[in-house]
């Protein structure tokens, strides 16, 4: 089929494909978008006034927001610098360029749950 869009498509690919094995440079996409969205309105994370503790108190509270945003596929919804702060407390992981719950962050959540029962 002389005009088959899907097989041009896909002639196209290949062809890039080749030409980069072969030490051709990439053709610039630009930009590549951030990776974490704006706090949720009304929600931003302000600055601890009252020293570490306190900001990982309202981090540990925050947990369970974390994990259903994350459950949802949402995790869009967090603040580069929360997510910073999640992960520095070992509260959250990177694995394979998705965020989950550590070990650790998934045991707070649950002891949250019971202490809520």
């Amino acid at each position: 089929m002389p005009n088959d869009p899907v097989a041009e498509c896909a002639n196209a690919h290949w062809t890039q494909m080749v030409d980069q094995c072969c030490g051709a440079p990439a053709p610039s996409r630009g930009p590549r978008p951030k990776t974490a969205g704006p706090p949720l309105p009304g929600r931003p994370l302000p600055p601890s006034p009252d020293g570490a503790q306190d900001e990982r108190e309202r981090l540990r509270e925050r947990l369970p927001r974390v994990e259903r945003l994350l459950a949802s596929r949402r995790a869009d919804l967090l603040s580069e610098q929360e997510v910073e702060r999640y992960v520095a407390l070992d509260w959250l992981e990177w694995h394979g360029g998705t965020l989950r719950l550590t070990v650790v962050g998934r045991n707070l959540c649950s002891r949250q749950g019971a202490a809520l029962r």
